[in-house]
């Protein structure tokens, strides 16, 4: 693996809400930019919060899929 020392940008394939395909920015110092496209303002963010956020939103999908799960196994007894 190599160390990122330069800005990698890239573009989205699919557009966002907006109409606008987003620009990610992975950046040296762990930090990650997003933007629209042909705008000017970055949102920014350190790699260790975007992970923590995706982790915490997967794990609580999980939750909710399994409570889903054992609703529907319990309707079906009755």
């Amino acid at each position: 693996m190599t160390e990122l020392r330069n800005i990698v940008k890239r573009r989205t394939a699919e557009r966002c809400y907006s109409g606008r395909r987003l620009v990610v920015m992975l950046m040296p110092g762990d930090v990650i930019g997003l933007k629209e496209e042909r705008c000017r303002k970055v949102f920014f963010s350190p790699l260790s919060r975007v992970y923590s956020a995706v982790v915490r939103w997967n794990v609580e999908a999980e939750r909710i899929a399994k409570k889903k799960a054992r609703q529907e196994k319990r309707r079906g007894e009755r």
